[in-house]
């Protein structure tokens, strides 16, 4: 399943919007995003498009979706 390019433009539009309230740039921002990405993973078996991390100035807020049964 493809993502439609609006969905990619939203989530640069995001990332820019993220690294410039932290005060960094968007491939520090994506990195960090991604270490998150990557510990979490070394304890429970994820699926990169299962993980929402967003980071604001003050919270790290981390969603894990799972399966609908």
């Amino acid at each position: 399943m493809s993502v439609p390019s609006v969905h990619i433009a939203k989530d640069r539009l995001r990332n820019l919007l993220i690294a410039d309230r932290l005060m960094c740039t968007p491939d520090m921002s994506e990195r960090m995003t991604s270490d998150i990405y990557y510990t979490i993973s070394k304890y429970i078996e994820l699926k990169p498009e299962a993980v929402q991390i967003e980071i604001t100035h003050s919270d790290i807020h981390i969603k894990i979706t799972g399966e609908n049964n």
